[in-house]
């Protein structure tokens, strides 16, 4: 049997980013953290070569037993420059299970192709509270029954690829306003509606055989009242082992994230997390103390010999799906960087983009191609100029009009509002795309409350149709005469926005 240390590291998986990994510094501490024998790295920022090179770097140092994991939840551009994009989430919950499925299955394709074993996905959280600030359009949906549905063929997808998937964040983060990456969210919920709403999916994610579970930094009172799910013995052993039968692996979400760091040291959140019943630590703040405090609680019984063994054949398991070497097995071999067909993908991309969209209102003012001069202004914050301006680009090389764009955030001053209204006179349509999402770290667009009359005031009297890039959330179908929602902000949804806006079909074949 392997001494106290490796079995202690072996439960450790650290966080590894291309774009510094040609800092000696930086991949000589990754490296001495592989050598100490952590159990797997999660793989973050970088360009997809750069990445799939780190990948095939750290697995011969680490003997091919490493298992690597990722962020895709919709496609490697959520963390890499490169690969194909998909729509988020919320968008997909507009299609068919069968769309979402492959959607998954070429995620998938694509994650394997680089050297990822392990996709953090999909989001089974339900969008119980529109002003949450962080599941929002990663959520299928409103309802358990669309959530299920989603997330199962979400994970479907990904597994017949060899690739594990990862239903997160039990015990469901959806009725929150508190982003768990600042600050630990308690929520609120009573246990017959926390039964019927937000346990269902994860439920049926375990039905359909996922092969991991991802648990929230968030309280549930009637679950355990003092600690997060994620070091709960309550949660991880009582509720996914016990009430929901669950023998997969199970990993807390990011130990470095403020829910955790903000209340625990590396050390303590570690061993509460094993000794809850979690099978993997994930990137614990200073990884060095969380192994210490392991090998530590091993030595000393607190962290049982029995306890150990359960997650060792879980990790041994995952290890031997994605075809990695296992505990005194053979190594596999090196990492094939299969090429994938990006432009088969990014046509299933858009054409599941074209499927989420719902146009509501008068729809006779599409295409805009019919109008003699069109205005465009796009509502943007800070952290949206990129995909706008993507938006604006495809309108002015599909749209055979005349066009005025500017840009608008909702800072906008009465008088400001006054000078673009006069600049647009001729303009007989004016079209707002609307960009803006809850993500990490912030929350929903500023000031969403103002969209009403910013809209109205630069319209003037004439018709106005609004695109929600993104979130529909504060943005009703009475903001304009024609609404269209896209429920997703990614390039495959953008395009799709603006193939409707100018009349053009998505190519089928």
């Amino acid at each position: 049997m392997a001494s106290p240390a490796r079995r202690a590291a072996q439960l450790v998986m650290i966080r590894a980013d291309a774009r510094q990994w040609s800092d000696a510094d930086y991949r000589r501490n990754i490296e001495r953290l592989i050598d100490r024998g952590v159990g797997g790295v999660g793989v973050f920022i970088g360009a997809l070569e750069e990445t799939a090179d780190m990948i095939e770097q750290l697995q011969r140092r680490g003997g091919r037993r490493l298992l690597i994991a990722a962020d895709y939840e919709h496609g490697l551009p959520m963390r890499l420059d490169g690969g194909i994009a998909f729509p988020r989430a919320m968008a997909l919950g507009r299609c068919s299970v069968e769309t979402t499925e492959q959607v998954a299955s070429c995620i998938a394709e694509e994650a394997r192709a680089i050297g990822v074993h392990w996709n953090w996905a999909p989001v089974a959280d339900i969008n119980s509270n529109p002003d949450n600030p962080i599941v929002n359009t990663r959520s299928f949906g409103e309802t358990p029954e669309i959530v299920s549905l989603h997330a199962a063929a979400y994970v479907r997808g990904t597994q017949a690829q060899g690739l594990m998937a990862c239903a997160k964040h039990v015990p469901g983060h959806g009725d929150t306003h508190v982003d768990s990456h600042r600050d630990l969210p308690t929520i609120e919920l009573e246990p017959q509606v926390a039964e019927a709403r937000e346990f269902a999916p994860f439920r049926r994610c375990a039905e359909e055989g996922v092969r991991s579970m991802m648990i929230g930094h968030i309280v549930v009172p009637f679950l355990d009242a003092t600690h997060p799910a994620s070091l709960s013995s309550s949660v991880v052993t009582g509720l996914v082992r016990g009430a929901w039968g669950y023998d997969g692996l199970v990993t807390t979400d990011a130990l470095d994230m403020g829910a955790i760091t903000s209340r625990y040291s590396s050390a303590q959140a570690a061993v509460m997390a094993v000794k809850a019943g979690c099978d993997v630590v994930l990137m614990p703040e200073n990884a060095d103390e969380a192994i210490d405090a392991l090998i530590e609680a091993i030595e000393s019984g607190d962290i049982t010999d029995e306890r150990l063994l359960q997650s060792e054949a879980r990790w041994q398991s995952a290890r031997s799906f994605v075809g990695l070497r296992s505990s005194g097995g053979a190594a596999a071999k090196p990492t094939a960087i299969t090429p994938v067909d990006q432009n088969a993908h990014a046509l299933i991309a858009l054409r599941a983009a074209d499927e989420a969209i719902r146009i509501v209102g008068a729809t006779d003012l599409l295409p805009i191609t019919t109008a003699r001069h069109v205005a465009a202004f796009a509502i943007v914050d800070d952290h949206s100029v990129e995909a706008a301006t993507t938006w604006f680009q495809s309108i002015a090389q599909g749209a055979e009009v005349n066009i005025d764009f500017g840009y608008v955030d909702l800072s906008i001053t009465p008088d400001e509002c006054a000078s673009l209204v006069e600049g647009i006179a001729e303009a007989d349509l004016v079209i707002f795309g609307i960009f803006g999402k809850a993500v990490a770290f912030r929350g929903q667009l500023g000031q969403v409350g103002r969209l009403p009359d910013i809209v109205r005031t630069l319209s003037a009297g004439r018709p106005g149709v609004v695109v929600a890039c993104g979130s529909p959330y504060g943005i009703g179908p009475e903001i304009a005469d024609a609404v269209m929602y896209t429920f997703s902000d990614t390039l495959p949804s953008i395009a799709a926005s603006v193939l409707r806006l100018i009349g053009r079909s998505v190519p089928q074949n």
